[in-house]
């Protein structure tokens, strides 16, 4: 079994190549989940499936309808509803053995056994969902390995992203470009961070960002991610000097919600941007709806108690801040900045920023508040 160090320099030399093969780092990442699980079974795999597929094709199938009749016909992949966060969804090998798995895994998946038959596809990241494009596929047309299979047009998936998010939403066509390897894994190693951090498993969050560093090193959200990290582990000189780094480039709101936070860290106080004893909760739209309007009083008191305090009074604007971070982290909810505040809706997050008179965005996992997209 290969230890995490050489585990990760094989992934940095992936990283290395101008486009890296997406199925191969798709299977460095599945070996953080479980290092003892065989890659070569699974490249095995998805040879053999595609092999049948050619079989079809070479019977007159169309190469698409033969795609779709052996991996969602004849084996059964379908999205795992039943455990769509387990840290194994993120993982290709675990999909390829129990037929099952999260959007963005079934769509690797899929893409690579459409690749080995002669199939151009391409992986479509959209907020809360993945799903599969490319010119092998009807025009317009997009296919939703979670659903089975299933051909859409865009209208449809926006209907379908409606349903995940309970309100509907309109796709530009920025959105419905094919993503680049690097954005797939990106996606794959936010996801499995994200499972493992609802866990509290920050030791395998950590290993995850170490990945996702490799991939994206200019990615300054990572020096900050990893300060919280380190924080939860309880390894505070750390944590301190990495988000001093990540202060002294951040700005704006960013950097003042950092600077407080290393001010707690120094004070021993252990108040984080995301408590770690704090439980996460999943809402639904009218759920979040219903909880605004207490999340706007208890966000309008502390902004009138923070701004009456003179700016010489730094450690009484703190402690305000810190004691609206703590109410709102007791009702599920996270802190994503000074006054920005997270719903998670189990595929993303309802999205607020005082003083919004409503709750009327969302944005996935991935995107971040840059990202987020308004609710019709």
């Amino acid at each position: 079994m290969e230890d995490a160090g050489g585990l990760l320099a094989r992934f940095q030399a992936l990283c290395g190549a101008r486009e890296p093969d997406l199925f191969e780092g798709a299977l460095l990442v599945a070996a953080l989940v479980d290092p003892g699980d065989d890659p070569d079974a699974a490249r095995g795999a998805v040879a053999g499936l595609a092999e049948r597929v050619r079989e079809k094709t070479g019977r007159g199938t169309a190469a698409l309808a033969a795609l779709v009749a052996v991996l969602f016909e004849e084996e059964g992949f379908r999205g795992d509803e039943e455990s769509y966060d387990e840290p194994s969804n993120s993982s290709v090998v675990r999909v390829l053995q129990r037929r099952r798995g999260m959007p963005i895994t079934l769509s690797i998946v899929t893409v690579e056994v459409g690749r080995l038959a002669g199939l151009r596809l391409t992986g479509v990241g959209l907020p809360g969902h993945f799903v599969v494009g490319g010119p092998d596929l009807p025009e317009g047309m997009y296919m939703d390995p979670f659903d089975g299979g299933v051909l859409y047009e865009a209208g449809d998936l926006s209907r379908r992203l409606g349903a995940i998010f309970g309100s509907p939403v309109e796709l530009t066509p920025d959105a419905l470009r094919p993503d680049p390897t690097r954005a797939i894994l990106a996606r794959v190693l936010l996801n499995l961070r994200r499972s493992w951090q609802r866990r509290n498993r920050w030791e395998e969050a950590l290993a995850a960002l170490n990945f996702a560093e490799a991939l994206e090193p200019g990615n300054d959200g990572h020096r900050r991610e990893r300060g919280l990290l380190l924080l939860k582990t309880g390894r505070t000189d750390e944590a301190i000097e990495t988000l001093e780094e990540y202060a002294a480039a951040a700005q704006g709101e960013d950097a003042e919600a950092v600077e407080r936070l290393i001010h707690a860290a120094r004070g021993q106080e252990g108040e984080r941007m995301e408590a770690p004893g704090h439980e996460r909760k999943v809402f639904t739209l009218e759920e979040a709806r219903a909880l605004l309007p207490r999340v706007r009083e208890l966000t309008s008191e502390a902004i009138s108690r923070y701004t009456s305090l003179p700016g010489e009074l730094e450690g009484e604007r703190e402690s305000v801040v810190q004691d609206w971070m703590r109410e709102l982290h007791s009702l599920g909810l996270e802190i994503k900045g000074l006054w920005l505040v997270d719903f998670d809706s189990g595929a993303g997050y309802y999205c607020w920023k005082y003083p919004e008179p409503a709750l009327g965005h969302f944005h996935g996992y991935e995107e971040g508040f840059g990202g987020r997209l308004p609710l019709q």
